[in-house]
């Protein structure tokens, strides 16, 4: 690829890409297999070609993720590709659902006990306080920008819980934290509200079956209000009057006053206890059921979007990475070898480095330098800031600020801001002094203080060796590559 950064488009990830794109880091990322970094730099040439320099980075990544998965396939012939799902199992909400509408029948059993209704009922107002309480925190938390809608951090358990049951799908791995995170918070908010709404729905069904074979009494009771009817009145008038009026009139103090069960049998006042049991159930389907029925849907179509619109984090190190091996692919490399050492060995080590990291061999052009004169090479020719120059030199020679710091001074001229780097070969040191490990490391120390005092990036490397990551990680921090 020849833009910058800025001018690619990042295309738009499906959940589907996502899986496919997930799987294939996965696989890249299993140390049991055989997978090397010059595979994946592999990878990204072929899916680089096969995409086209138009291509956005939604239907590269897919394009690669394919490949990736069929090259290791062919490398790990007892690697099992499996299908990946990104999305918490439906049971996992289902069962929440369903605990909560037992709890919900239950609940209201406890609240009402010996065929009696009491207006003052705990479970009852406690539902309705908890459920305010709930759409309170909700707007405030979404006034607060980056902040979870999550005060008690219920979500944060289940959402936990449901990534560990797709992280054991897939393999238990931190990397998909990252990747579950969208999805699972919304899967998460979605169950809970889905949770209340079935608890309601409960209690609701509690009631209405209650009315079908049973008298019921309906009435109140309070250790703190007993002897304060008025106080009793004006919350029986607050809870059930406001939006219940359709329904029939509210009483007034004196007959709340005489609703008080002690009083009821005395006084032989009746109250319908349909018209209280329809009171209720209305209470309850305006501040519960239609309220999280809202919110559920409100999730559901979050979720509708984001497995259309997937937000993958291109800045994590994985697709930076690779997306920076793709914009490389048109950048030429120039490899300057000293005349009075072009040693075969060293250069095919530079190129399988070069390799490495993604550069396309055809564009690695090797220039004879002479390091005791301080002229440019007639063969470097610059053609802008997308190149790289590697000056290799031996490690078996000393440097010499008079005689390789003048040619290295013209050389950084001549190329202007593109990154010059100076690798050291140190094979044929380490061959003759591989005993002495102070000596390697007081030549590596030469070294340094030479690219010190000429300005420049210094990366040892051995040419009989494969490339190794902590290298190529050196070569890419040095030309600027990783911050």
């Amino acid at each position: 690829m020849t833009g910058s950064s800025s001018s690619l488009s990042t295309g738009r990830f499906s959940l589907s890409d996502v899986e496919h794109i997930a799987r294939a880091r996965l696989l890249e990322q299993t140390p049991t297999l055989s997978w090397e970094l010059s595979d994946a730099n592999r990878a990204t040439r072929q899916a680089a070609i096969a995409t086209g320099e138009s291509a956005t980075i939604a239907a590269f990544l897919l394009a690669r993720a394919r490949i990736v998965e069929k090259m290791i396939a062919a490398k790990n012939p007892q690697v099992r590709t499996d299908p990946l799902r990104l999305t918490p199992p439906w049971w996992l909400t289902a069962v929440l659902a369903a605990a909560a509408f037992l709890l919900g029948l239950l609940l209201d059993q406890l609240g009402s006990t010996d065929a009696r209704i009491n207006l003052l009922s705990l479970p009852f107002f406690g539902v309705l306080l908890w459920n305010i309480v709930v759409y309170v925190m909700l707007f405030i938390s979404g006034l607060r920008h980056g902040e979870k809608r999550d005060f008690l951090h219920l979500r944060a358990a289940l959402e936990l819980l449901e990534k560990t049951v797709i992280a054991k799908q897939i393999r238990k791995t931190q990397i998909m934290s990252a990747v579950l995170e969208p999805l699972t918070l919304h899967y998460a908010a979605r169950a809970f509200h889905l949770a209340a709404l079935t608890f309601v729905l409960g209690m609701i069904v509690s009631v209405l079956l209650r009315g079908v074979g049973t008298a019921y009494t309906v009435g109140w009771e309070s250790t703190w209000f007993a002897e304060s009817p008025e106080i009793v009145y004006q919350i029986i008038a607050l809870v059930y009057g406001i939006f219940t009026n359709f329904l029939g009139p509210m009483p007034n103090i004196l007959d709340v006053a005489n609703m008080r069960f002690d009083r009821l049998a005395v006084n032989g006042y009746e109250a319908s206890a349909g018209l209280w049991l329809m009171r209720m159930i209305v209470m309850l389907c305006f501040f519960v059921v239609i309220p999280r029925a809202l919110l559920v849907l409100k999730h559901t179509v979050q979720i509708a979007q984001l497995k259309k619109h997937f937000p993958l984090d291109l800045d994590d190190r994985y697709y930076s990475a690779i997306l920076r091996t793709w914009r490389t692919e048109a950048m030429n490399l120039d490899l300057l070898v000293p005349e009075t050492q072009m040693s075969q060995p060293s250069i095919e080590g530079a190129y399988r480095l070069a390799e490495t990291l993604g550069f396309n061999l055809s564009d690695v052009r090797t220039h004879a330098w002479n390091t005791e004169e301080a002229t440019v090479p007639m063969t470097l020719e610059i053609k802008g800031q997308s190149q790289q120059v590697w000056l290799l030199i031996s490690g078996t020679t000393t440097p010499e600020p008079e005689v390789q710091g003048q040619a290295i001074e013209e050389i950084k001229k001549k190329v202007g801001k593109t990154p010059v780097i100076l690798l050291v070969d140190m094979a044929a040191y380490m061959v003759r002094f591989g005993d002495f490990g102070e000596r390697i490391e007081n030549r590596k120390d030469l070294w340094r203080d030479f690219a010190q005092s000429v300005g420049l990036a210094v990366v040892f490397f051995h040419s009989g060796l494969q490339p190794d990551e902590k290298t190529c990680d050196e070569l890419k921090l040095a030309a600027h590559q990783v911050a």
